[in-house]
């Protein structure tokens, strides 16, 4: 008996606004699909350079681990949703660690970046996930990022969600 693999979407998870309503939204959407929710929190090296990178970093990655998923589990509890949950917390940069980890999901969720940083965030995923990428707003709205032409060629033999 052949078992089918469950549906899952993957949601980067940031201390931002825009970062809670991006696992709200993304719970609600996994939900409503029936699908497993993936959060994945990124722990940037040299994020902080006034001291040293590899403490920086241990230090970061053991704060987040103690803190990401009670964060993330307390705004889902929140809205009052029920969703199949799996909290990740690694090391490295965001854009490639949410590719590395999108390619079995249907679909990547993030927040959206804060004007002030400009962040190429969405941009940069919508060309390397092999899924559609959705940013959401600190209010909830919603805008899927267009996957450019180069990157349909790249991955033509995947299936699209």
């Amino acid at each position: 008996m052949t078992q089918s693999r469950r549906e899952t979407i993957l949601v980067g998870v940031s201390g931002s606004a825009a970062g809670a309503a991006a696992v709200r939204w993304a719970a609600a959407e996994a939900a409503r699909r029936g699908a497993r929710l993936h959060a994945l929190h990124v722990v940037e090296h040299g994020r902080r350079r006034e001291i040293a990178p590899r403490l920086d970093v241990r230090l970061d990655l053991e704060l987040a681990r103690r803190t990401v998923p009670g964060r993330v589990a307390d705004i889902i509890f929140r809205a009052g949703i029920e969703v199949d949950l799996a909290v990740s917390i690694v090391t490295g940069g965001v854009v490639e660690q949410l590719d590395r980890e999108s390619t079995d999901a249907s679909l990547v969720v993030v927040g959206a970046p804060d004007l002030l940083t400009g962040s190429a965030l969405p941009s940069d995923l919508a060309a390397r996930c092999l899924c559609p990428v959705a940013v959401v707003g600190v209010l909830g709205d919603v805008t899927y990022v267009d996957v450019p032409l180069r990157h349909i060629a790249k991955g033509a033999s995947h299936a699209r969600a």
